[in-house]
């Protein structure tokens, strides 16, 4: 299929985004990313499948410095949360289906060539942030299951595939996955009606067969197995998506977009930590330096928001509305997306002798109020710093940078 794209492609076809209700396959064409080098550093580990966009405020034109932003975006947490009248009511309608218009225009837009295709990409990409992904079917399922799959490249679904490699039955790790599938979203009623531990079972089974099968190639040249929390990166897909699309949607986004975070000794873990800390350095020493005072460090209260995304942080609705942020413009916001969350407990924790008692009882999360903020801090946060960020899910050199800059 893809090579019939290919030839109709040079024969001046356009194709869509969003694939035909009759094709067996989902296309959609990717943008292979080149890795970035800082300092004359060595080459990156693994190439991004897809291009990673530093996302700007909306109606913002400058990006080195933070321009106040608009009125109507500021309101969003500064109004008085008073009851809307009827014409407000009418205008929230009509932005909601004018933003579910526009998703369905983009993803069925035709695109002759890579320009077209970028455009179309950027103009999604601007729909996630300006409105997030509504809760919309579509003839191909959810709204956010179709743009979650383009967001990730996914340009084949092959069920054949799948199948296969359930048909072989339990992995040479299945174990592992049995002890953890049973903790996965325990608290989230909605999710536990929705998606069943059978379900989560036979995907991560189903991922060690295909990673324990595929070579290593120059866009993939480490390793994969199942890892402690994989369970938990799992969910959102399934959730969200037939099981067929949750298979090839999770393997996409282990495989290139976070590589190093399922690595057996958690590589990418690891250093989004050391990264939180010098974030935390960066935009607010003060607090820094109180939760080092009483040995709270990012290792001890963050490492299950880093590891699965914050996806561990309830609830699920508001994850997934902030997955469609990170998968929009990348996973490396995760990041920032806690110092957002350690901005709002932040007088809380400086009052308090036991900050990490604050840290075991976050409040839940607030997807609108949290993006906001991760948006201020993306325009105040050093380049050399922010390039780091971008890269250390698939770059295993930002370690060892890391801990040059550690001394602080």
């Amino acid at each position: 299929m893809l090579k019939q794209n290919t030839m109709l492609a040079s024969k001046g076809a356009k194709s869509s985004l969003l694939p035909r209700k009759t094709r067996s396959d989902i296309e959609t064409s990717q943008i292979n990313g080149k890795p970035a080098r800082v300092n004359g550093g060595k080459p990156t580990t693994i190439t991004p499948k897809t291009t990673v966009v530093r996302p700007k405020i909306p109606g913002k034109v400058v990006p080195k410095k933070l321009i106040k932003k608009p009125a109507s975006f500021e309101e969003t947490s500064t109004k008085k949360q008073t009851k809307p009248t009827n014409n407000e009511q009418g205008s929230d309608i009509q932005t909601f289906t004018d933003s579910i218009q526009e998703f369905i225009k983009l993803l069925n837009s035709k695109n002759a060539n890579d320009r077209e295709l970028r455009i179309a990409l950027k103009g999604i990409r601007q729909l996630v942030l300006q409105f997030g992904i509504p809760d919309h079917k579509t003839f191909c399922g959810s709204l956010r299951n179709s743009v979650w799959k383009i967001l990730l490249g996914i340009y084949r679904i092959d069920a054949k595939e799948y199948i296969s490699s359930i048909q072989r039955g339990p992995s040479t790790v299945a174990d592992k996955i049995e002890n953890d599938v049973f903790r996965t979203l325990t608290t989230d009623k909605s999710f536990q009606n929705t998606v069943s531990n059978e379900m989560i079972k036979r995907l991560l089974n189903a991922f060690v067969w295909k990673a324990n099968d595929q070579p290593r190639t120059r866009l993939v040249n480490v390793s994969f197995t199942y890892v402690q929390g994989m369970n938990v990166l799992a969910a959102p897909f399934l959730y969200v998506m037939p099981e067929l699309d949750a298979f090839f949607s999770f393997s996409s986004f282990i495989q290139y977009s976070c590589p190093l975070y399922v690595q057996p000794a958690l590589d990418g873990v690891h250093c989004g930590i050391k990264l939180l800390d010098r974030c935390l350095y960066e935009f607010d020493l003060p607090l820094f330096l109180h939760l080092k005072k009483h040995g709270v460090m990012a290792t001890v209260y963050a490492f299950p928001w880093v590891m699965t995304f914050s996806a561990c942080i309830p609830p699920l609705n508001q994850v997934l509305k902030l997955w469609d942020f990170f998968l929009a413009y990348g996973v490396h916001l995760n990041i920032l997306s806690i110092i957002a969350q350690l901005h709002f407990i932040r007088d809380g924790l400086l009052e308090s002798t036991n900050p990490m008692k604050l840290l075991r009882d976050m409040p839940i999360l607030n997807t609108t109020d949290t993006i906001k903020k991760v948006l201020e801090l993306v325009e105040e946060c050093p380049e050399d710093i922010y390039d780091m960020l971008v890269r250390h899910p698939y770059d295993a050199t930002v370690y060892d940078t890391i801990l040059e800059l550690e001394d602080v």
